[in-house]
């Protein structure tokens, strides 16, 4: 295994490459080159030089007429190939695509990342209810939601307790934050073999979610499923739940 690289050894030209796509990535419109400046404090010179570089790699794009600066099509092939050699899509997507047809609702497949759920695809099945919530690339907290919180409550017993030992922020009036509270709801998970974010996450959306491991049983990720809370009551909750781990529990 090779050890994770210090920060000694990482690169500050590459850090203030990631800094600037980040910088534009978070703006809420498109950023000139002055606000890119002010936002991540670096001089001119430097900026200039980054952008230029960034958008010959087709990273950035600028648009002519407003000088404003978005990020480029080279990081959506970036992004689209890392998904589907990431190892959750390669193990996973027969399964989220079979569920998704069945149900008829959304998928998604998702992976813990620095203490937060972090979703690498979504499907959307044929039902022409659609719902406010979870999108590819979106973060969201482990201890609510059908996916974050399979996360969460199928990791070691040492992460879900330094997990929680930080305050928890409360999504909805549904969602669960005190700690006893959560280990009961991983109790329960650890024994159905999945886990329901019931509005916990996104007002009126319900989700399933499943661990999903790999051949070793390392934990690579989440699957969920799931729509407005009128066509997942307690009972398909629990069908869906029962579907998706014995599928799973199939995976070779």
């Amino acid at each position: 295994m090779t050890a994770s690289l210090g920060q000694s050894e990482q690169s500050l030209s590459v850090t203030k490459a990631i800094t600037i796509l980040s910088a534009v990535a978070d703006a809420q419109v498109p950023p000139t080159v002055s606000e890119i400046i002010a936002k991540v404090g670096f001089s001119k010179t430097v900026v200039l030089r980054m952008i230029a570089t960034l958008t010959a790699h087709r990273l950035l794009e600028r648009d002519v007429q407003s000088n404003r600066y978005m990020l480029g099509t080279g990081l959506i092939t970036l992004a689209h190939t890392a998904i589907s050699k990431h190892p959750l899509s390669l193990r996973a997507a027969p399964i989220l695509s079979e569920i998704v047809r069945s149900t008829g609702d959304i998928g998604l497949l998702m992976v813990e990342d620095r203490g937060m759920s972090l979703c690498i695809e979504r499907k959307v099945g044929a039902s022409p209810i659609a719902t406010v919530g979870t999108n590819i690339g979106t973060r969201s907290p482990l201890h609510c939601g059908g996916g974050p919180f399979a996360l969460l409550a199928f990791s070691s017993d040492e992460f879900i307790s330094e997990y929680l030992s930080q305050p928890l922020e409360a999504r909805t009036a549904a969602t669960v934050t005190d700690p006893e509270k959560i280990w009961d709801r991983i109790r329960e998970a650890r024994e159905n073999g999945y886990t329901i974010g019931n509005e916990d996450l996104f007002q009126y959306v319900v989700a399933v979610g499943v661990p999903i491991r790999d051949a070793g049983g390392k934990l690579l990720g989440s699957l969920s499923i799931g729509s407005i809370n009128h066509r997942y009551p307690a009972e398909r909750c629990r069908e869906i739940g029962i579907e998706l781990r014995d599928l799973c529990r199939d995976l070779v």
